[in-house]
């Protein structure tokens, strides 16, 4: 609805008199980059939780701001986002003037200019287009051009999220993995691109919003996407709950980053891939910071000189704005980033946009609180007067040129003759072996593929199979028949991973006879599983009915007995039985199968059982383990894993491990004194324990030392405030050992495997951390462990109900209906309750994982537990 001339007036001028005193705020900013200044433009209560932000050809700035991004329940703004506008009419460099452009947009996430001068907006589900047909600042009309008809309900932070324009007619939407649901996206002209299981992606269509078509796929959430100056489209993408880094990708037509939520939120799987490590996908650009929200084009700024070609990013979570240095890579790029700014917690930096000057404008959601919460700031960031400056460059204005990105383009037109694409397989650079790809996946050269999988060169070969696995074959079974048969274990890989997405049910007797035919690698025999997992009916049929809300839900079991029959067969190599061992289910029901394995089999064997059993709670298993503990011709490991899975069980005699603590192997006295940390009330127990601390030659070791003071005092030693990072880092410097810091996750004391797992081992309250190393450095892990609510994801953002009894209960993936609440819980998984029975509910602000485990632990089970975390 447009808003009345005389009503705008009024706002403007009494805005104008409130202004005064909001310009002269101060601000606490880190500035990194002393060319560089910053200067607060607006804050609440006149904008409050700003996200997208877009300046017009006179330059007004205009920004989203949300009222409807989980607003709690008594939120007092309005029920629909609006569109503010911004204008300094005197030349002052201070907004003299506010009006509204528009409203009733709900979950709005982002706004851009077209090339036309059409302000569009993005929000969870919509693609709007908005005529100002006066010119005047207010919209008249606005126009829906696409929409996500399905689903029904999505997380805003997982549906449509992002928007840009280039100068060729297209525009492009980032869309989110949809929390893996079946999704469906309609143009203006009805043309649909359509999903279920998989990743999030870069969509295009025609300015009027016709002609929609997926352009690249396999991301989490891309938050945002900009061009470059030679037309690389560039996009922040947000990493999976348990893979990181985020990061910066250079999206081309058909490229695959390697992210599909039929998997899980994890990230982790064979069939899945984040830094291109699996052949098809394509690789991260730049590693970026946690919760990368906006990219801007440096060109398009006021910036010092040296930031030519490069591009700034905010880095939500970090209170950071980073500028990302890049260089030329083949037919791509590389690079890393600097910081520039940085804030406290109350600055939470999103989205850029800058004017004809090269002021640069970004949005601030300023607090750590994902529901609307009524604060807000925005800034406006140049190079000091005195700074020579770059050369800056217009929005939309023609594309610098580039002979590696033209080479691309044309390589990815299709329009080459089929021994040029061919000789881009011999390629090492990435992009120009997907433009290979690419350019061979076309129905005239299937003849040409069917011969090339017999080409000398694995990479050729490997070629030839992606290609048919984008377009198919009318004898695709055959030929992945003997695919598997092929030397090269990425062949054989990507073969198995073509069967399942296809369905080659008829060629699952083929697969279960590989296994007695040659010796699978470990990552190998995980595809191989998976590979069998989806070729069972039952999965087939519910994944083409799409049974199932949630794809991640679907069934992917394996046939009844197989792990077991593995693990019993000495037809298979004692490795490959281990991994089997990992993943079969029920271990109660298989007791006497593990226990005989944990007696007499192969070290790698008597380990994976042992394991499978320690949550086991038996007096027959306890037995078993206590005699594991106690016979030296064990192995240290074995004995030691043995002491660790029986803080599990009930012991009735520990007097038995006591003589344990004199060991002269530091792994089995160290695990004993654990074991019997909580025994210490025990007076036999308490004065094996003061016996061994005051021995100086039975105590030599300083890690059991400190077990034992743990143990007998309940002291950890001096230590720093747990938000004194940098001396925790100093403290936990030396490098601990990473088989005992295993030990240490599995710990019932750490209580790091009761909600995390990893290599299928643990809990799925919390993330999978089978990768953590990946994604964290030393001080993010120790700041994870000391401040766990300094960083949530809101995949893992804790939730709690409170019933009229006085319960309360807490859990995450909360889900409210008309009649009940439903919330997953750690210990009874997802639970019920009717809204009658409910007092109320809401977010936590704390974290699930909960605070003072470091209490728990000594300095020594510390070092090595951050070291095993490293080492994923």
């Amino acid at each position: 609805m447009k808003t009345p001339k005389n009503l705008f007036l009024l706002l403007t001028i009494l805005w104008g008199c409130q202004n005064e005193k909001t310009s002269s705020s101060s601000h606490n900013l880190r500035i990194f980059d002393d060319r560089l200044e910053v200067k607060l433009m607006m804050e609440d209560p006149d904008i409050v939780t700003p996200i997208g932000i877009a300046v017009d050809d006179k330059d007004r700035v205009y920004v989203l701001e949300s009222h409807t991004h989980l607003p709690p329940k008594d939120y007092e703004g309005p029920g629909h986002d609006i569109i503010k506008v911004f204008e300094d009419t005197n030349g002052d460099g201070t907004w003299d003037r506010q009006s509204v452009f528009a409203d009733g947009l709900q979950e709005g996430l982002n706004l851009a200019f077209s090339p036309e001068g059409h302000l569009y907006a993005v929000t969870s589900r919509e693609v709007w287009k908005f005529y100002d047909e006066d010119g005047d600042g207010i919209s008249e009309r606005k126009e829906k051009l696409m929409e996500l008809v399905k689903p029904s309900q999505v997380y805003a932070h997982a549906a449509l999220l992002s928007i840009t324009f280039d100068t060729d007619g297209w525009m492009y939407i980032g869309r989110g993995n949809t929390g893996g649901e079946h999704w469906i996206f309609r143009g203006a002209d009805g043309s649909e691109v359509s999903g279920y299981g998989d990743g999030g992606n870069i969509m295009r269509a025609r300015w009027d919003g016709t002609g929609l078509e997926e352009f690249s796929t396999g991301f989490w959430n891309p938050f945002d996407l900009k061009f470059d100056n030679y037309g690389r489209l560039l996009v922040a993408d947000n990493d999976p709950d348990s893979r990181g880094p985020n990061r910066l990708v250079h999206a081309v037509m058909g490229a695959d980053f390697g992210y599909k939520s039929l998997f899980g939120g994890s990230g982790i799987h064979q069939y899945l891939a984040w830094e291109g490590e699996l052949p098809g996908t394509l690789p991260i650009a730049v590693p970026l910071g946690e919760a990368p929200s906006g990219l801007l084009n440096a060109n398009l700024g006021n910036l010092p000189d040296d930031y030519e070609g490069e591009m700034l990013c905010t880095i939500w979570e970090e209170s950071r704005i980073v500028r990302i240095k890049m260089k030329d890579e083949g037919w791509s790029v590389r690079g890393n980033t600097e910081i520039i700014l940085e804030g406290g917690a109350d600055f939470r930096p999103v989205a850029f946009a800058t004017d004809s000057k090269g002021n640069i404008f970004f949005t601030d959601w300023v607090i750590r609180y994902y529901p609307n919460h009524g604060r807000g700031k925005i800034w406006k960031l140049n190079a000091k007067s005195s700074t020579p400056t770059l050369k800056r460059r217009t929005h939309y204005e023609p594309v610098m040129e580039h002979p590696e990105v033209q080479n691309l383009d044309k390589a990815l037109a299709g329009e080459k003759g089929f021994k040029e694409y061919e000789d881009l397989l011999a390629s090492e650079d990435p992009f120009q072996y997907h433009a290979g790809v690419i350019g061979l996946a076309q129905e005239r050269y299937l003849s040409n593929l069917e011969s090339l999988l017999n080409h000398q060169d694995a990479d050729k070969r490997l070629g030839a199979v992606l290609a048919l696995m984008r377009i198919g074959h009318p004898r695709q079974e055959q030929l992945a028949a003997n695919l598997l048969l092929d030397d090269h274990m990425d062949i054989v890989r990507m073969t198995m991973i073509w069967m399942g997405r296809e369905g080659m049910t008829r060629l699952q007797p083929q697969l279960i006879s590989l296994l007695g035919e040659t010796t699978l690698p470990h990552t190998l025999f995980e595809t191989y599983l998976e590979t069998i997992k989806l070729l069972q009916p039952e999965f087939i049929t519910a994944y083409k009915a799409k049974d199932f809300q949630t794809s991640k839900n679907l069934p992917r079991v394996l046939p009844d007995g197989f792990l077991e029959n593995i693990v019993r067969s000495d037809t298979y190599s004692a490795s490959v039985r281990a991994i089997a061992l990992r993943h079969l289910p029920d271990p109660e029901n298989h007791k006497e199968l593990l226990s005989s394995l944990v007696k007499e089999s192969a070290p790698e064997l008597q380990l994976e059982a042992l394991r499978s059993l320690s949550n086991v709670r038996d007096p027959e298993i306890a037995g078993l383990l206590t005699g594991t503990a106690l016979e030296p011709q064990y192995p240290s490991v074995l004995r030691s894993e043995a002491l660790l899975a029986l803080e599990r069980q009930t012991v009735d005699d520990y007097d038995r491990i006591t003589p344990l603590l004199k060991s002269q192997d530091p792994n089995i006295s160290i695990e004993a004194a654990r074991l019997l940390r909580g025994k210490a009330s025990r007076e036999s127990v308490k004065d094996a324990l003061v016996e061994v601390l005051e021995d100086g030659n039975a105590c030599d070791d300083e890690a059991l030392r400190q077990q034992l003071m743990l143990s007998l005092h309940g002291e950890a030693g001096e230590r720093p405030g747990v938000e004194q990072l940098d001396q925790w880092q100093e403290l936990l410097s030396e490098k601990g050992d990473p088989v005992r810091g295993r030990r240490v996750f599995f710990s019932t004391g750490a209580l790091c495997s009761s909600c995390h797992t990893v290599e299928g081992r643990g809990g799925d309250l919390g993330p999978d951390l089978s990768n953590v190393g990946r994604s964290k450095d030393r001080k993010g892990l120790i700041s994870s462990i000391l401040l766990p609510s300094q960083e949530i994801s809101p995949e893992w953002q804790g939730w709690y109900i409170r019933t009229a009894d006085g319960k309360t209960h807490t859990g995450r993936q909360i889900d409210v209906g008309n009649d009940n609440i439903e919330l997953y819980t750690e210990t009874k998984g997802f639970i019920s309750i009717d809204k009658s029975e409910i007092e109320d509910y809401g977010i936590q602000e704390s974290s699930l994982m909960p605070e003072g485990l470091e209490a728990r632990l000594t300095n020594h089970d510390l070092m090595d537990l951050i070291t095993y975390l490293e080492s994923l």
